[in-house]
C-alpha cells in the first residue's frame, strides 16, 4: 500500500495524528518489518522478505539463511533473492500461494498422492510448483519465457530439496500436453483470457485452477469465460485491490 495511503486511512479511521504514523513505519522499516517498493512509478510499503514471512494458514516464505521455527505442520519455503517475479513481494504471489494452499488443504479432493501432477504457467520464481510439492502433489512443469525464471526456478527446487520433481522449461504453453489436477497461473486479464481453451483441455474432472494477476474489477469477465469452459468459482481473496480465484472443473 502507498505510504501517503496509510497515513490517511489510518488518520481518518483511527485519527491518529500523521507524524505518529510516520514514526511508526519509520521504526518498521528501521525494524525490517515492512521494506519500500517502487513499483509503475509510485512508492509501496510491503512486508520485508528479508526476514520469514507467514503468507497463508501454514506457508511461510524464508530467505536462505534464516533462522525460524516453524508451528507444526506449517510449510516453509525457502526462496532465494532474484530478479524472477515470485518472490512473494507482490500481492499477486501471496494471493496464489493462499490459492494453491486452499485446493490443497481446505477441500476434501484427491488431488494430492501418487501420479498427482500439476502446471505452474509462468513460474517465475518456481514458488507455485515448490508450495504444490509440498503441500502433496507428486511432481508437475512449470514453464515460463524468461530465461532468468528458469534457472532461479530450477535452483529454488534445489534450495527446497524438490529437484527433479518439477520440469521447468521455457516451452510455450501451445506445447504443454497432458493431464493436471492443479494448474496455477499468476498472469494478467488477456493472457489468461487467451489461455482459457487451453486450461480447460488440461484440467481432468475436478481439477483446481488457481489465478492470481487480476484487478478487482476483471474477476467477472474472467470468471464469465471460464464459466463457459466448465470452471466454478470455489474461493476468492482480495489484497491490495488485487484478486485471486481458485476455479474448480466440474464437467468434461
Amino acid at each position: 500500500m502507498p505510504p501517503d495511503q496509510i497515513i490517511k486511512d489510518l488518520g481518518g479511521r483511527l485519527k491518529i495524528r500523521k507524524n505518529r504514523v510516520q514514526r511508526a513505519i519509520r521504526d518498521l522499516v528501521a525494524a525490517g518489518e515492512l521494506a519500500y517498493t517502487f513499483e509503475h512509478g509510485r512508492t509501496f510499503l510491503e512486508p520485508s522478505f528479508d526476514r520469514p514471512v507467514r503468507i497463508g494458514e501454514r506457508i511461510v516464505l524464508t530467505p536462505p539463511g534464516k533462522e525460524f521455527q516453524p508451528r507444526p505442520k506449517d510449510t516453509v519455503i525457502c526462496i532465494a533473492p532474484g530478479v524472477s517475479f515470485g518472490g512473494g513481494r507482490h500481492p499477486t504471489t501471496r494471493l496464489a500461494l493462499r490459492g494453491v494452499e486452499f485446493a490443497l488443504r481446505h477441500w476434501e479432493t484427491p488431488l494430492i498422492g501418487p501420479g498427482s501432477r500439476m502446471l505452474d504457467i509462468g513460474t517465475g520464481s518456481g514458488v507455485l510448483a515448490i508450495a504444490a510439492l509440498m503441500l502433496g502433489i507428486e511432481g508437475g512443469h512449470g514453464i515460463d519465457v524468461d530465461p532468468c525464471a528458469v534457472a532461479e526456478a530450477k535452483a529454488n527446487l534445489r534450495l527446497n530439496g524438490l529437484e527433479g520433481r518439477v520440469f521447468i522449461s521455457d516451452a510455450p504453453a501451445e506445447s504443454i500436453r497432458g493431464s493436471f489436477a492443479l494448474i496455477a497461473a499468476n498472469l494478467r486479464l488477456p493472457t489468461l483470457m487467451h489461455l482459457s481453451h487451453s486450461v480447460a483441455d488440461w484440467a481432468s474432472l475436478g481439477a483446481f485452477v488457481v489465478i492470481s494477476g487480476l484487478r478487482a474489477e476483471e474477476g467477472e469477465t474472467l470468471l464469465s469465460a471460464y464459466a463457459k469452459q466448465s470452471f466454478e468459482p470455489v474461493w476468492r481473496d482480495e489484497e491490495d485491490e488485487w484478486i485471486g480465484l481458485a476455479l474448480r472443473k466440474t464437467r468434461c
